[in-house]
C-alpha cells in the first residue's frame, strides 16, 4: 500500500514501456519499483527500469513472505488508463487487493467530495518467475559512448528508414560514432565526433587506444526505443554496443528517479 504523489511521472515510465510491448512486469522491494519487459525471444527488445520508491510513493508499505518482494505481470496500457482517469486527484492511494477473489492493483483517486476506484487485473509473480526477469548477462561492450541528442538522432534516424530498414553503427572508444543505411542506389552515413567516453577511465579521447565495435539492428527496433518518453527526460545516455549480442541504451532519469536499460538485438552483419 502506498501513497502515490508523482503520477505524471508514473503514467510516463508507464506510456514508455507501452511503446515497446503492453506486457510488463513489475516488481517491488523495499527501496525500488522495478518495470521490466523481458522477452523470451532474443530478437526483442527488453526493457529494464529502477525507480526509487519515495520518488514516486509516500508512506510506501509493502510485506510479503519473499524478503518482503512482490511481483506482478500486467498491461501497461490499462494503468496508464487508471492514471488518466485521475489526473486532477487530490490524494491517489494504490494497494495490492483482490476482486472476484483475482489480484488486482486497487487505484483509489480522490478528488474534493468524490473517490474514483479503478481496479486494474494483475498476476501475482512467484519467486522463481521474478528471478527470471531479471536482466540478460553479456560480455561487457567494446565501445561505450555518451549519446548524441536524442532529438536530433530521432530526426536522422527518420530520414534513414526511407532508404533501409536496417542500420549499422559503428562507434569506436575515441569518441566517433557514424550511422549507415544502404540500398541498391544509394548509402546514407552521419558522423559524431566528440562524444564522451564512458569506459569508466579518465583518458582524454585523443590518449586513449582506439576500439572500434559495430552491429546492425532494425531501425524500426531503435526507432522505438529513441521514441520513449523515458528518454526525453533522462539527464545523460550511453551507448553500449555488444558486438554479437545487443545495442545497449542506459538511461539516468532526471530528479534523481532512477535508471532504465533498453536492449536492442542485433541483426547478422
Amino acid at each position: 500500500r502506498a501513497e502515490l504523489f508523482d503520477s505524471s511521472a508514473l503514467s510516463g515510465i508507464l506510456s514508455s514501456l507501452e511503446k515497446i510491448s503492453n506486457d510488463v512486469y513489475i516488481i517491488l522491494d523495499r527501496e525500488y519499483i522495478h518495470f521490466r519487459i523481458v522477452k523470451q525471444s532474443a530478437s526483442e527488445e527488453q526493457v529494464f527500469v529502477q525507480i526509487q520508491e519515495n520518488a514516486l510513493f509516500e508512506d510506501y508499505r509493502i510485506e510479503s513472505k519473499n524478503n518482503n518482494t512482490i511481483g506482478i505481470s500486467t498491461r501497461a496500457s490499462n494503468l496508464v488508463v487508471a492514471l488518466r482517469t485521475g489526473a486532477q486527484a487530490q490524494k491517489i492511494i494504490v494497494k495490492l487487493a483482490k476482486k472476484d477473489n483475482q489480484p488486482c492493483l486497487k487505484i483509489e483517486m480522490s478528488t474534493g467530495s468524490n473517490l474514483i476506484t479503478q481496479d486494474v487485473s494483475v498476476r501475482l509473480l512467484t519467486s522463481k518467475q521474478i528471478r527470471e526477469k531479471s536482466e540478460p548477462h553479456y560480455q561487457d561492450p567494446e565501445v561505450k559512448l555518451e549519446m548524441p541528442n536524442v532529438r536530433m538522432l530521432r530526426n536522422v534516424i527518420n530520414r534513414m528508414k526511407s532508404v533501409s530498414e536496417d542500420i549499422v553503427l559503428t562507434a569506436n572508444s575515441t569518441g566517433e560514432l557514424s550511422l549507415k543505411v544502404t540500398a541498391e542506389l544509394v548509402s546514407i552515413r552521419t558522423f559524431y565526433k566528440g562524444l564522451q567516453w564512458r569506459g569508466g577511465d579518465d583518458q582524454p579521447n585523443s590518449e586513449r587506444k582506439a576500439v572500434t565495435a559495430q552491429c546492425r539492428m532494425s531501425i524500426a527496433k531503435l526507432k522505438k526505443v529513441l521514441e520513449t518518453k523515458i528518454l526525453a527526460v533522462s539527464s545523460y545516455i550511453v551507448g553500449c554496443i555488444v558486438e554479437h549480442q545487443a545495442f545497449v541504451i542506459f538511461a539516468e532519469l532526471g530528479q534523481n528517479l532512477g535508471s532504465a536499460v533498453f536492449y536492442v538485438p542485433l541483426l547478422t552483419m
